[in-house]
């Protein structure tokens, strides 16, 4: 009967309910700041929309480039048309204009206004 009683007496006590509202606490903050809470879950399907988002950018790059690599290879013109621009070679009697953005001529353009 007494044993009973001290069983009862401690599941009242402050010291078994400050107990389970640590377990709680515990349980909560594994909840949102753990391994696999809350938190990383929105992080990792973020990074899994990023990376869907990157896949289908290096899709469209691909398809471009096979594109381009079907057209060297049928199109000969279009083959010396790309060595010429990558190698910078130019046909006898043609010219070649170069177009250079200096960030000087801009600052200098900006200098001559606020005079």
């Amino acid at each position: 009967m007494k044993n009973s009683r001290k069983n009862l007496n401690f599941f009242k006590s402050k010291g078994f309910l400050m107990l389970i509202a640590l377990f709680i606490f515990i349980l909560i903050l594994s909840f949102f700041f753990g391994d696999s809470g809350i938190i990383e879950i929105i992080k990792a399907q973020d990074r899994i929309e990023n990376l869907k988002a990157n896949i289908t950018e290096l899709e469209r790059e691909k398809e471009k480039l096979k594109e381009e690599i079907a057209e060297l290879n049928d199109n000969p013109l279009a083959l010396e048309r790309k060595a010429r621009e990558k190698l910078w070679l130019m046909k006898k009697n043609e010219k070649v204009i170069v177009i250079v953005r200096n960030k000087d001529k801009k600052k200098n353009n900006r200098d001559a206004g606020s005079r």
